[in-house]
């Protein structure tokens, strides 16, 4: 019965079959072009057309196409297909990076952190250029299986030493033209992978720190306060406590009003939204310091530009700025600056002309000596190990006013996992 009815049914005919079967048809149809040479024949058809070149950031050759790969090159192949069919001449060179770190971090996790220190940088180079090779194979099959049409076995590689010339060249052109010059620039550092990263190769995970606030001693007592008799203090709180050494400046918030609070004969100043958290974390009381009868209060413009006793290095002092950064929900309402180690205090301490102190090498380690820009008493520590010595030693020197533990989100180097410094 379905038979006859099937016959009275007018339905197209095709050779196509009623399952796609591509696993096995794929293949074979990706055969038939590159038999038919079909890029080739696509670019005579076009030729003396106008051209259409689609100029392709290379990939690095640094393992196996993934996902990422093959949404960009299909992508950038449908493109080049649809301007061949309307005429343009459309060549199409694929090529690869075989520079960089991608590579580099790949022949460090095969031979193992501690072998790959111990080897040499020629022989690092040379296992580099053998793996990138290996993979350039490797992942241009994997772009042919997708069938990519392209020149396929004549591809640009940054291997080749006509790109180092080139290079050269390019970089001689603008230094000539005064487009180069030396500079600093606050990054993203890892000091695992040795490299700076781009804000895109940053990963936010949770990271448990330290969070410190210190008293930084005045050595001039702000108008208003100039008749108490015991020391001022600006109460700072950072989560770094690594970068206390490298400390040249607080910031205010501008126009805020900042208090001081009464504790063991001193002035404590701090924002005064902020007083009572921070008394309550330290577990003082909040006395206001009293002037003519009334708290002291005052405009964060009256403590700009006061000095203070740099808290690690004898004989430095660091100097209170104005910047709009400054948050006023956590923390005093002053924020101590490293500007060799955090992007707002790099441009805040810029204004003020400040040579930029950053004691840390690309280890991650503080630099040998006993003058400020040095480790100090930290010298040759890791950053994560000094924290804990340099909050023993603001606590020995009655500097430490309270430490906690917190939770927040930080950034870590996409490629290693571990988390980064900013230099």
């Amino acid at each position: 019965m379905a038979n006859e009815y099937k016959q009275t049914m007018n339905l197209p005919k095709t050779k196509f079959p009623m399952r796609a079967a591509l696993a096995q048809r794929e293949p074979e149809r990706l055969k038939r072009w590159q038999e038919n040479h079909v890029y080739e024949l696509m670019l005579k058809k076009n030729e003396g057309h106008e051209k259409f070149v689609l100029h392709d950031g290379p990939p690095y050759a640094n393992g196996p196409i993934h996902l990422g790969h093959a949404m960009n090159k299909i992508a950038k192949d449908m493109i080049n297909r649809y301007k061949a069919m309307q005429g343009y001449e459309t060549p199409y060179v694929p090529g690869w990076d075989c520079h960089g770190q991608p590579i580099e971090h790949k022949v460090e996790e095969k031979l193992g952190t501690e072998k790959f220190n111990q080897t040499s940088v020629a022989e690092i180079r040379e296992l580099c250029n053998q793996f990138a090779v290996e993979n350039i194979d490797l992942q241009r099959e994997g772009f042919k299986r997708l069938g990519v049409l392209g020149d396929w076995d004549n591809p640009y590689l940054t291997l080749y030493h006509q790109h180092d010339a080139a290079d050269i060249e390019a970089f001689k052109a603008m230094f000539d033209k005064g487009m180069v010059y030396r500079g600093h620039k606050p990054v993203h550092w890892c000091k695992h992978c040795h490299t700076a990263l781009a804000e895109a190769e940053i990963e936010y995970g949770d990271e448990t720190s330290p969070s410190i606030y210190v008293r930084f001693e005045l050595t001039t007592k702000p108008a208003g306060l100039e008749s108490f008799d015991g020391p001022v203090d600006f109460v700072i709180w950072t989560t770094t406590p690594w970068t206390i050494p490298s400390d040249q400046a607080v910031s205010l918030k501008p126009e805020a009003i900042y208090t001081a609070i009464e504790h063991d004969g001193r002035a404590e100043i701090m924002l005064r939204d902020l007083a009572e958290k921070v008394c309550g974390i330290a577990g003082w009381d909040v006395t206001p310091v009293m002037v003519d009868g009334k708290p002291y209060e005052v405009p964060a413009e009256v403590l700009d530009h006061l000095h203070y006793k740099q808290p690690v290095f004898d004989g430095v002092e660091g100097v209170a700025l104005l910047a709009d950064y400054v948050g006023t929900e956590d923390g005093t309402g002053i924020v101590h600056n490293s500007p060799g180690h955090g992007v707002d205090d790099y441009y805040v301490c810029m204004k003020e002309g400040m040579d930029v102190c950053m004691p840390v090498d690309d280890d991650g380690r503080f630099y040998n000596g006993t003058e400020f820009g040095t480790g100090g008493p930290f010298s040759g520590m890791d950053t994560d190990e000094a924290n804990p010595h340099i909050i023993q030693f603001l606590r020995d020197r009655g500097m430490l006013v309270a430490e906690v533990k917190i939770t927040h989100s930080y950034p870590h180097c996409w490629r290693c996992k571990k988390p980064v410094l900013f230099r």
